[in-house]
């Protein structure tokens, strides 16, 4: 694999394909090549991932916009890897790189937001490289966002925050972390005024399959998910890790642990 920085007008159209062809954005939803190229201005970066095979073909895209909110970080907006592509790595490989540029720019943390529905992101973002979550935005894009991937569902979003000097990050991004806590047998359900400090919500194993089979169960998700984790963040819980689907449904870990006040 090769991996660069997009800088250029002509390399950045690689992030506007990407868009097109991964989330089915409109042009009205799209990033064009002519506003990323502002992106190093800020301190961020569009990385690009291209396989030896294809080498005039980016593979996969990351954007991350460069800031300062109480602390310098990076809002990573969006991560596309093609469909062919997937099962590589590339995704994690990408975030690494990401890690790496933004501390030799001197920030100190990386932000984004996932759709909480979906168990690839939640392996990735929580189980691999140690990030965690507090806080649920309801349909922060609106309905009309990505309708081709998303089937016009609310798109709710978890706010993720990726502290690059966390002794647990630090080990993950060095590989001496172990990926995947394991879990015993699952704690009672959320509920107003619980007093354990650990539990599990599971979410499906593939929702975009779920959605090309039964729309109506996915779009239950949303709202079963959205209920349950707007409580747990309520009674102090955060998401710390993922439980791969194994011998049960893939599930966010979550802990009682302090958190920042943003």
């Amino acid at each position: 694999m090769h991996f660069r920085i997009l800088r250029t007008l002509d390399d950045l159209v690689h992030a506007e394909r990407l868009q097109e062809e991964v989330f089915g954005v409109t042009e009205r939803d799209l990033i064009p090549a002519n506003e990323l190229i502002v992106v190093p201005e800020t301190g961020g970066a569009v990385i690009a991932a291209f396989l030896p095979d294809d080498p005039d073909r980016a593979a996969g895209v990351l954007l991350g916009w460069g800031g300062f909110v109480g602390r310098p970080r990076v809002v990573s907006d969006f991560l596309a890897v093609r469909p062919e592509a997937r099962g590589l790595g590339l995704a994690t490989e990408l975030k690494r790189l990401q890690a790496g540029i933004a501390l030799h720019r001197g920030f100190e943390e990386i932000v984004w937001t996932v759709d909480p529905l979906r168990a690839a992101n939640a392996r990735l973002n929580f189980g691999k490289l140690g990030a965690v979550a507090w806080t649920y935005e309801i349909d922060r894009y609106g309905s009309t966002f990505a309708t081709g991937l998303y089937g016009g569902m609310p798109s709710d979003r978890l706010h993720v925050t990726w502290d690059l000097a966390a002794p647990r990050v630090v080990a993950k991004l060095l590989g001496r972390d172990e990926e995947f806590p394991t879990t015993t047998q699952d704690p009672p359900p959320v509920t107003s005024g619980m007093s354990h400090d650990a539990d599990v919500v599971t979410i499906p194993a593939d929702i975009d399959a779920l959605l090309t089979a039964d729309p109506a169960e996915a779009i239950a998700w949303r709202f079963r998910l959205r209920e349950t984790l707007i409580q747990a963040f309520s009674e102090g819980f955060v998401i710390t890790g993922f439980r791969p689907a194994v011998d049960a449904q893939p599930a966010y870990l979550l802990e009682r642990v302090g958190r920042r006040k943003d």
